[in-house]
């Protein structure tokens, strides 16, 4: 998937990082994130889309360096991540590939 400019640079605001270092494992946890919905049944097709970002930040932040809190975060990915699977409203589209 695409991840438009600046999205990396909103998320390490979000999760509270300003190392250039921490750019690159958080890139590879959005992929991360995005395969695991995927995995849900949820098909990712806009990183943006609001709920598509909260579980990814989510994600993220249960996944780095929120030790006392990653539970937390966890369990509030998982129950996003099943709310979206259960809504139908992410379908995979004809064509595309996942699942």
């Amino acid at each position: 998937m695409n991840i438009p400019e600046g999205y990396i640079d909103g998320l390490m605001v979000k999760v509270r990082v300003k190392s250039a270092a921490a750019r690159t494992e958080l890139m590879d946890l959005v992929d991360a994130a995005i395969r695991d919905l995927d995995i849900a049944g949820v098909y990712v097709t806009d990183v943006a889309e609001p709920l598509c970002e909260r579980a990814i930040t989510l994600y993220c932040k249960a996944n780095y360096g929120y030790d006392t809190d990653s539970e937390k975060f966890r369990a509030a990915y998982a129950a996003l991540r099943d709310a979206m699977s259960l809504s139908g409203d992410y379908p995979k589209k004809a064509g595309e590939p996942g699942g």
